[in-house]
């Protein structure tokens, strides 16, 4: 959908990250492009993708808790 745009087509991977919003600054402040803003995904987790310095795309997830 159009919410996805700029997302290059290609796998995604995706790493479980303690704190999405927290890690994604830290990112940007290294050099990284933010390709979609945080979102939540309801009984999923919190996802934000990520385009690295060096040009690789990807998907950070903070997943919610089984608690």
């Amino acid at each position: 959908g159009p919410e996805f745009e700029g997302v290059p087509e290609s796998w995604m991977s995706y790493l479980a990250v303690d704190d999405v919003d927290a890690r994604l600054e830290t990112a940007k402040a290294a050099g990284a492009k933010v390709m979609r803003e945080p979102f939540d995904v309801p009984g999923v987790g919190r996802i934000a993708i990520i385009k690295e310095p060096g040009g690789a795309g990807i998907g950070w997830i903070t997943p919610v808790s089984d608690e």
